[in-house]
């Protein structure tokens, strides 16, 4: 747990929690409206340590900066620094010839490639299976919990306040991050955070000014079709986030590891009226690419920049989809997904962060996007109607796990209790007693996803099988539920036949397509080029570069030795 008995002599209020809030919102396209004075709530900016006075970096020791771009796929950021359209990052990676850095082709997202699972498995160097956090919302049966880090069927603001607050997010990690696997080995090691939602063993973590709150407000929580005002928004919280670090510096001594991370990329594409790709090059162009400017200019002056290693990561890509009612599989009680779980005879937990103790739900779904996971109970412990269900006990296959499955088989196959979701969904995953998650074929038959990918291939697939293991094979892959749903989204080439879990929005992601997966992943050392940094990410990377595999490479860039992780035996070549 952290001590937070430190403080800081620079007071907080929380934008970015309000924009990251609002956001989100936007996202699950909620009706609610937001009270400004609670997105201005107050607090201190949280250094995170007992109290520790900040030490200067040893002599010789490596420092890193990692830039944390939220949302940004691998193509369009590398066609844009090539191209030469973001000359101050490539000037912040060691020049506009790119000759001291490295451009990695082969780094893909978690499954789901979403923000939470992803930057959960980055910041802790382990697959979702091994670290807990499977989405940006799921259920924890063990404690009849809901964990919504990133709300997508919610209407509460609750769980991102708290992220912020009280390391909400945080908590819900089943493993060390690597702050705290750094400093387990180099106990004189510091760490600055700014704007993550993992963050736990880091020294700081830096929050933004209320300068911009009232416009970022007024974007999210009445979103339209202005992109031109939705991006100044974006822009003026990572604007602010900047400054916050650059202020950071002067105050103190700059740490070994400095994580930058801005949302406004990801946020900016899921809303935009011209699709994912054209905005994301548009706020890379326009918006981040200056912020390297001030970055580099703001390390230099503080005698933080000279031999630093820069790393730059994502956590997933954009699918663009269709602003409208019949391709948002919402949480609507009619002809979605809840009257598929209410017609095959299960009671429906609510969408509600918490219920009642006592309450009689035996089915739940948590919502992703591309992606979408229901849980059922041993319905044996409460098959009386107000009898609460014994949810540490599985799910019992003919009995519980294959009814759900059929219903949003034949929910799909042709619009059983929601006529909508017809040609929705390219995937039912069911979990098998003994063989773990196959493809549900119907009928209460099953078969491998490689076998049936051998019969039917889907070309925009990349790595599927090994990462939905990384996904389900672990000791917290229950998180993943009973039933994985996978729509027709970036399997399908044609727009309007995607769909996607959450209400109306103009992009998503989630899926295992190479768009939503791709990711950048970019290590520049000023005393190399790029061959030799090449070489020497080789090794940590191996064939199949994963997230999970950066936090082995921030380990060589940082000199501090990790310890083995438990995960390895789950990577497949």
């Amino acid at each position: 747990m952290l001590d937070r008995t430190r403080s800081v002599k620079r007071p907080v209020v929380w934008l970015i929690v309000g924009v990251v809030v609002a956001a989100l919102a936007v996202l699950a396209g909620l009706a609610w409206r937001y009270r400004v004075d609670v997105l201005l709530w107050h607090g201190e900016e949280r250094d995170l340590r007992e109290a520790h006075p900040e030490v200067p970096v040893p002599e010789g020791a490596p420092t890193v900066l990692l830039l944390a771009l939220d949302g940004v796929p691998r193509a369009v950021l590398y066609d844009a620094l090539r191209g030469g359209r973001m000359p101050e990052l490539a000037t912040l990676l060691g020049g506009a010839d790119l000759r001291h850095a490295h451009l990695e082709e082969t780094m893909l997202s978690t499954l789901p490639s979403s923000t939470l699972a992803a930057w959960a498995t980055i910041f802790t160097g382990e697959p979702p299976a091994q670290h807990g956090v499977v989405g940006n919302e799921y259920f924890a049966r063990e404690t009849r919990t809901f964990a919504a880090p990133a709300p997508v069927s919610l209407t509460t603001i609750e769980p991102v306040l708290l992220t912020y607050a009280d390391s909400y997010a945080d908590d819900l990690l089943a493993v060390p991050t690597i702050y705290e696997r750094f400093r387990q080995v180099e106990p004189r090691f510091t760490a600055w955070v700014s704007g993550s939602q993992f963050h736990r063993g880091a020294d700081r973590l830096l929050l933004a000014e209320r300068s911009t709150v009232v416009t970022a407000v007024t974007a999210f929580a009445a979103p339209g079709d202005d992109d031109a005002q939705s991006m100044e928004a974006y822009a003026a919280l990572d604007r602010e986030c900047v400054e916050t670090v650059i202020e950071a510096l002067a105050e103190g001594t700059a740490p070994r590891l400095l994580t930058l991370y801005l949302t406004g990329p990801d946020h900016f594409a899921h809303g935009s009226v011209t699709g994912p790709e054209e905005a994301l090059a548009r706020y890379l162009v326009e918006i981040i690419d200056p912020l390297m400017r001030r970055v580099r200019e703001g390390l230099a002056q503080h005698g933080a920049l000279e031999d630093r290693a820069v790393v730059v990561i994502s956590d997933h890509g954009h699918t663009e989809v269709m602003h409208d009612e019949a391709h948002a599989l919402t949480t609507a009680e009619e002809d979605n997904p809840p009257s598929v779980v209410r017609g095959a005879g299960f009671r429906l937990r609510p969408f509600e962060l918490e219920v009642d103790e006592g309450h009689d739900f035996d089915a739940v779904i948590a919502y992703g996007g591309a992606m979408a996971y229901v849980y059922v109970a041993d319905r044996s412990t409460c098959a009386t109607a107000g009898t609460a269900c014994d949810w540490a006990r599985p799910a019992r296959w003919s009995e519980d796990v294959v009814p759900m499955a059929e219903a949003f088989f034949r929910a799909s196959a042709e619009g059983l209790n929601a006529p909508s979701m017809r040609g929705s969904l390219d995937l039912v995953l069911a979990r098998t007693p003994e063989r773990g998650f196959e493809v549900y074929l119907g009928g209460g038959r099953t078969e491998p996803l490689a076998q049936h990918l051998a019969a039917h291939p889907r070309a925009s697939y990349v790595a599927f099988e090994p990462r939905l293991q990384q996904l389900t094979d672990g000791p917290e892959s229950a998180h993943v539920g009973d039933v994985i749903l996978l729509a027709h989204n970036g399997d399908e080439p044609v727009l309007e036949r995607r769909h996607y879990f959450a209400a109306l929005y103009r992009s998503w992601h989630g899926s295992p397509s190479r768009g939503d997966s791709e990711v950048p992943f970019i290590v520049a050392i000023p005393s190399l080029g790029s061959a030799a940094i090449a070489e020497r990410v080789r090794g940590p990377l191996g064939e199949d570069a994963r997230l999970d595999d950066v936090a082995s490479v921030l380990a060589d860039l940082l000199a501090i030795p990790l310890p083995p992780s438990p995960s390895s035996d789950l990577r497949e070549d």
